[in-house]
């Protein structure tokens, strides 16, 4: 008795598209913008968040954090908020001395 190998199935090949190069190249040659692109507005009015880093003594944060828990949980500002109140306040005071 003959040993034979067990036939392979050859899958038909799918007809290679044809492309035409100058089209590739001006596609590429067109170029575009980012996906990342800064979007308009919808508002220009609008001021952007800015990420701000702030250097403090740890001691000045603790005592920020103990006078907010002294504030009923419903009506308690966030660190961030209360800071960024605190440097309006104080932003209004100092242009109100200047004029």
């Amino acid at each position: 008795m003959a040993i034979a190998r067990t036939p392979t199935a050859t899958a038909p090949k799918a007809p290679s598209p044809t492309v035409d190069e100058k089209k590739i190249e001006a596609l590429i040659n067109k170029g575009g913008s980012s996906t990342l692109a800064k979007q308009p507005m919808a508002n220009e009015d609008e001021d952007e968040i800015k990420t701000v880093l702030l250097r403090t003594y740890e001691s000045l944060v603790q005592e920020i954090d103990e006078f907010l828990l002294t504030i009923p949980k419903r009506s308690r500002p966030s660190r961030n908020a209360y800071i960024v109140e605190a440097v309006q306040q104080r932003l209004q005071r100092d242009k109100a001395k200047r004029k």
